[in-house]
């Protein structure tokens, strides 16, 4: 039986304690300038979505040939957010961890075929299954077959964690360091052999972030963000906050609609960590969208093939819609409260990026999605994305 990542279990048990937030009376606010086809279409789309009782602020942002707009919607009191008001990304952190493994890799520190036990401290005998070991590449591509959680914990300790102040909250998640996750994989148990099977695992995205710091002697968020900074202009993305940071970072919400308290997971013990703003993820769509950059390129070669079709990159994830459109994409949910995706669509120099900082799921993200798409094809195969 699988195991559930631990940030996902604290989730679920914290969400339980929550009532009903606001109601869909609510009123709207938002920044759409309703001129042109595209902001009306957007306008109906987000509407829609916002009659969920439990959405509070959604940002959009749009990029169709030269043409890159964000839209952002807040119900009931506060304020709208903005270009650089901070959201969760949740996993949609892997395609970053693979992004920097290609750049290891340009700059010949890594090889993709690597076995990982070149760069980790000590013998690791049991990172094996029949003499095959896990490589580089089958962390980035989910097929490792590394266990899904670096510890297993019991319901009765998780759940005394989540009474835990929020100070020391933030804590149980910091004191796992790297040197932890080291040491716990003396005792992982490999169950078939690496390279051959898919299996979402945010554990050996975290083990993919320690042997990179290793590769670098430099620490991941530093290494991350000089690269997103100096090669792509991104200046707010990053998987640690500071005290600055954290004032712009919009707050989260359960699937309830109440209000969470924000507490990062900076450790090693469920899954890389990454946030962002509307206006970064639209600069970060239109490099991938571009692909000029060589580690940006080589993170989108595909290194596996899905039983259902679906074709694995260097955290990225391609398939085809079902009009045949191709497409990159991955999305994120974390337990801080945000749910977010980002679909690139090469073909058609289009993308489609969603922050919300709501947990109602990946699902309602993804019926939005389908329904810009759908009517920004018609708006394209029209040419009608000016003004009326």
């Amino acid at each position: 039986m699988k195991s559930t990542p631990l940030k996902v279990i604290v989730f679920f048990i914290l969400t339980i304690q929550f009532c009903f937030g606001q109601t869909s009376q609510d009123s709207i606010l938002s920044n759409n300038p309703l001129k042109t086809s595209l902001d009306s279409l957007v306008q109906r789309s987000a509407e829609h979505y916002l009659q969920s009782p439990i959405t509070v602020d959604l940002s959009i942002g749009i990029i169709t040939g030269d043409l890159a707009k964000q839209y952002h919607y807040h119900r009931g009191k506060g304020n709208l957010s903005r270009t650089n008001t901070i959201f969760g990304l949740g996993s949609i952190a892997k395609t970053f961890v693979g992004i920097m493994l290609a750049q290891a890799v340009i700059e010949k520190k890594v090889n993709l075929e690597d076995d990982i036990r070149k760069y980790l401290p000590g013998d690791y005998p049991n990172l094996q299954y029949k003499g095959h070991p896990v490589r580089l590449v089958d962390l980035a591509n989910h097929t490792s077959a590394l266990p899904s959680m670096s510890r297993n914990y019991d319901d009765k300790y998780l759940d005394s964690i989540t009474k835990l102040p929020h100070k020391a909250f933030r804590e149980f998640y910091r004191v796992y360091t790297a040197d932890s996750l080291f040491r716990d994989m003396h005792n992982f148990v490999l169950d078939t052999v690496p390279g051959t099977k898919f299996r979402y695992n945010g554990n050996a995205m975290m083990v993919l972030i320690a042997l990179l710091e290793r590769v670098y002697h430099k620490p991941y968020n530093d290494l991350v963000t000089s690269y997103l900074t100096d090669q792509l202009g991104i200046k707010d993305t990053k998987p640690q906050l500071s005290a600055k940071d954290e004032r712009r970072l919009i707050a989260g919400h359960d699937d309830r609609g109440k209000a969470l308290p924000f507490i990062p997971d900076y450790g090693y013990r469920a899954a890389p960590s990454m946030f962002s703003t509307i206006g970064d993820m639209l600069k970060y769509a239109s490099a991938n969208l571009k692909n000029n950059h060589a580690a940006i390129a080589l993170s989108h070669k595909i290194t596996f093939i899905r039983p259902d079709g679906m074709r694995m990159g260097l955290g990225w994830m391609m398939d085809k819609q079902e009009n045949g459109l191709s497409y990159l994409m991955h999305t994120g949910r974390d337990g801080c409260g945000f749910t977010a995706l980002c679909y690139l669509y090469p073909e058609r120099n289009t993308a489609i990026i969603i922050l919300a900082n709501d947990s109602s799921g990946q699902d309602r993200l993804a019926e939005l999605k389908d329904t810009l798409l759908t009517n920004m094809l018609k708006l394209h195969n029209s040419n009608s994305f000016q003004t009326h």
